[in-house]
């Protein structure tokens, strides 16, 4: 049989894709490489720190998604104009985005693309930032901190780019959360041969160090519990996890409802564990001082499967106080559910 028939179909839908670039969040920023400035510049990315933070976006002339990022980078310059320096880097390649086709476009472009543009000499600068050529996906941006270190990377279209240059402005980014996720998703990646090879001890110790870094990871708790119910079936390994998740993150209400639904999920009747549910349930309940959608929900599903059914509908009841109008109707159709349920416990013999 071949590994692929052997895996289990939540592997084969689970991917963690490969992230090529050479700088991340909380590294030094690469210096910039620069063959020719065509609009602007030059910019020295030292000379702005104390003062400015900056954006390094690598585009190309065929690029649509670069074209339709032109005019969102022109209005986001122009409206943090004291605060940000964009620059604009593009390396000539055989694809037609050759010096004249660059220097065409900006021409045309005109006050459209108002922020610094440059040409890449001999692509140092896209290798600093973006490592291994040819899995570059762009438009790709990094925002570059006061102090010189990388913030922020992804695509200049992302929604929420925005409120991070905002964030990084006022001083109130949080570097140090974002550096724990890029470690994150590195360690996945990491992982992603020794889950398609099943070795699965190395993988549970993998998931358990990422849980230590980000112990509200749904991800990581999710396949964990899988690979209990349907690899090792180690019910003494996977309680001793469960019960030093609770004892250290007890105070995070956030981790603890995630865990408690990650144990009610267990469709396996026989892996479940409702004593370590129900406390994880309960922890999640006061660590929110008992004023939190999730944590209430939680607890309410955990009463209810251990048969609780008076306290669950108690819980329900506290959920849907604290509901906005796009979750009050599910939870009260969960609510009736349970009322259903209580009835007929008090109809049967």
């Amino acid at each position: 049989m071949s590994l692929t028939r052997r895996l289990p179909i939540w592997l084969l839908t689970t991917v963690f894709v490969a992230h090529a670039w050479a700088a991340h969040p909380g590294d030094e920023a690469p210096s910039l490489s620069i063959d020719e400035w065509v609009r602007g510049g030059p910019v020295d990315l030292k000379s702005l720190r104390g003062k400015q933070i900056a954006m390094v976006e690598f585009w190309a002339t065929w690029c649509p998604p670069c074209k339709a990022s032109v005019p969102r980078l022109t209005d986001i310059q122009r409206r943090f104009k004291k605060d940000l320096t964009i620059i604009g880097v593009t390396a000539l390649d055989d694809r037609g985005n050759t010096r004249k086709a660059v220097q065409r476009f900006v021409k045309e472009q005109g006050d459209n693309m108002d922020y610094v543009v440059a040409i890449d000499q001999r692509e140092s600068t896209m290798g600093a930032y973006l490592g291994d050529l040819s899995m570059v996906g762009i438009p790709y941006a990094f925002l570059v901190n006061k102090d010189g270190k990388i913030a922020w990377e992804g695509s200049p279209l992302d929604p929420s780019l925005e409120e991070v240059i905002t964030q990084l402005v006022a001083g109130t980014y949080d570097l140090d959360a974002v550096r724990v996720q890029a470690e994150v998703v590195r360690r996945f990646e990491e992982l992603s041969f020794s889950l398609q090879m099943g070795q699965w001890s190395r993988v549970w110790d993998g998931l358990i160090g990422i849980l230590k870094l980000d112990p509200t990871n749904e991800t990581a708790m999710d396949l964990l519990m899988r690979i209990y119910v349907e690899q090792t079936r180690d019910e003494t390994r996977f309680r001793s996890f469960v019960a030093t998740h609770i004892a250290t993150h007890r105070g995070n209400g956030l981790a603890m409802a995630r865990l408690a639904s990650t144990l009610c999920n267990i469709e396996d009747l026989t892996a479940r564990t409702p004593d370590l549910a129900l406390e994880a349930a309960r922890a999640a309940y006061d660590a929110s001082d008992r004023k939190d959608l999730q944590a209430a929900t939680v607890y309410a599903r955990v009463m209810y499967q251990i048969g609780a059914l008076d306290r669950a509908i108690e819980l329900q009841r506290e959920a849907i106080a604290m509901a906005g109008d796009p979750d009050r109707a599910h939870l009260e159709d969960v609510l009736e559910f349970y009322h259903h349920c209580k009835k007929l416990q008090q109809a049967t013999p």
